[in-house]
């Protein structure tokens, strides 16, 4: 059996992901649809809108084959370390290719990793007035030429990079993103594919009308039983206050990502009298030109989830494949590599395994539930895969 892999959010599942599915299978030939999914937080520090479970449904009645968690300590990361975790994920369930949106499709991305400076050479990252990305984009750009600036690029390049370092056998297939731009905050009557932003946008506005051309019933259906837990700004503003309120400035110093002092800035911002009086406006002003708001979100994540230096470094050396869910065609090919498998692949979380192993999921789970108010779902412990 041959299988795509592809990496995704779903957050939520629109008529674009369903796009990508079917185009995943075309330019592959594919008999099996794997998905790497990000678990209850995404990539820019945020909640998913919807569970990890839910989400994983969506997407098998929508052509995925077999789900699998990308931990969050590969999910909450910069582009790089995310591809990376993606990749190794897909490369030790027996994966050789992997297909994705572009902004540039025609890019030669393996080539263009391949001429890439490496990160730690060239100019130190000493300009204060600049990200990291940035100026590490300015570096390949005089390398090669490419500008490296659009979303669904940065990621494809971060995959490019990670088969090269993991030095693992994998075709990339880049396809054009179709309607909708990654960042687009709106879409018009007639559009039938918008970006997950848009429609989380208006689903914040409570414009539950407007998604109804661009997302599957089912997504649609989901979103309306969730209606009341899809804003998790205020409780998130909470729960984080807590955190900076009563951690001693040398505890949220040992946080991950943590750097240059920003503890300080942090704490000092959150006991201020006439401080913020919301995620957002705490975000606008410990916000710096050194670093991206997904930087601040995602080690304002790391502060709330109390996830240290080294408990994230142990995590990343010791990964897994926790399997959501499968359909029929996707549990035979699970049989048929399970032997090769070079990751321990999970199928149930007993609580000893949640304690050791899936610790950092565990516990985002458990704050994912209180965000949602949904802390009766057990999101872990005794919950077996999705079979479809």
């Amino acid at each position: 059996m041959k299988a795509v892999g592809l990496i995704v959010e779903y957050n939520p599942f629109h008529n674009g992901h369903r796009y990508h599915i079917a185009q995943a299978k075309k330019v592959t030939g594919a008999d099996v649809v794997v998905a790497v999914m990000s678990g209850n937080f995404v990539q820019r520090g945020e909640p998913a809108l919807l569970d990890k479970w839910t989400r994983a449904k969506l997407a098998l009645e929508a052509g995925v084959d077999v789900v699998v968690e990308l931990p969050v300590f590969y999910a909450v990361q910069p582009s790089h370390l995310f591809a990376e975790g993606a990749v190794r994920l897909l490369a030790a369930l027996g994966i050789h290719d992997i297909v994705f949106g572009s902004e540039n499709p025609d890019i030669d991305f393996i080539s263009l990793a391949q001429q890439a400076p490496k990160v730690d050479s060239g100019q130190n990252f000493t300009n204060r007035n600049q990200t990291f990305a940035s100026s590490y984009a300015q570096q390949l750009a005089d390398t090669t030429g490419f500008e490296l600036k659009e979303p669904n690029d940065i990621l494809a390049f971060g995959y490019a990079r990670a088969v090269l370092e993991l030095q693992v056998d994998m075709r990339l297939w880049p396809i054009a993103r179709q309607q909708a731009g990654y960042h687009d905050d709106d879409f018009g009557p007639d559009q039938v594919i918008a970006s997950a932003s848009s429609i989380r946008l208006a689903l914040h506005k409570h414009k539950l009308e407007k998604i109804v051309p661009v997302v599957p019933e089912n997504t649609l259906a989901a979103v309306q039983n969730n209606a009341n837990t899809i804003d998790f700004e205020a409780p998130f503003w909470q729960l984080l206050q807590y955190r900076l309120l009563t951690d001693t400035v040398g505890q949220l110093g040992q946080v991950y990502q943590m750097a240059e002092g920003l503890e300080h800035r942090l704490a000092a911002t959150a006991a201020a009298k006439q401080g913020p009086q919301s995620y957002q406006s705490f975000i606008k002003s410990v916000k710096s030109k050194r670093y991206t708001f997904a930087r601040i979100q995602r080690t304002l994540l790391y502060t709330l989830l109390n996830i240290k230096v080294d408990q994230m470094q142990a995590a990343m050396q010791d990964p897994y494949l926790r399997i959501l869910g499968f359909t029929s065609q996707g549990q035979q090919y699970l049989n048929s590599i399970k032997r090769e498998a070079t990751l321990p692949i999970i199928s149930r979380v007993d609580m000893s395994l949640a304690k050791a192993n899936l610790r950092l999921d565990y516990k985002a789970g458990k704050v994912w539930q209180l965000l949602a108010n949904q802390a009766t779902e057990e999101q872990d412990v005794g919950h077996a895969p999705i079979q479809l």
